[in-house]
């Protein structure tokens, strides 16, 4: 079962798990994900499968009917495989985005950037707003 935290605290989360990346090598990898339902009405539900099936060392935290994941020790396959269950299980009603540690950033800064960027991209959602400095 996933922990939930205050999404005030995510982004000191992510800074945390690159310092222990960083000192003790261990994990080497981890992904920050998004997801959205495309249908308010499914918010609850998907953030309720996600409590249950992520694993008790993974953080959920919640805004403004968006979720984001910060999944430990989970490497862009990892991420790629929990984002494609995700996807199939809600039958595609899930806006889902993920970036990875070292790959697409190697501090906070610029993970959460390119997680901005993909989820635009990809989907034309803007983000800023919720991780203002």
């Amino acid at each position: 079962m996933a922990v939930e935290v205050l999404f005030e605290d995510f982004s000191k989360l992510i800074e945390l798990q690159i310092a222990f990346a960083d000192r003790f090598k261990c994990p080497e990898v981890f992904a920050v994900a998004f997801l959205r339902p495309e249908r308010k009405e499914l918010f609850s539900e998907l953030e309720k499968v996600l409590k249950e099936v992520l694993r008790e060392t993974d953080i959920i935290s919640t805004v403004e009917g968006n979720i984001f994941l910060l999944l430990p020790a989970t490497d862009k396959k990892g991420a790629e495989f929990i984002s494609r269950a995700i996807y199939d299980f809600f039958k595609g009603e899930v806006v889902e985005v993920y970036v990875d540690f070292p790959e697409d950033g190697k501090n906070c800064k610029e993970l959460i950037k390119n997680l901005e960027e993909k989820t635009k991209n990809k989907f034309g959602y803007l983000l800023e707003k919720y991780f203002k400095e």
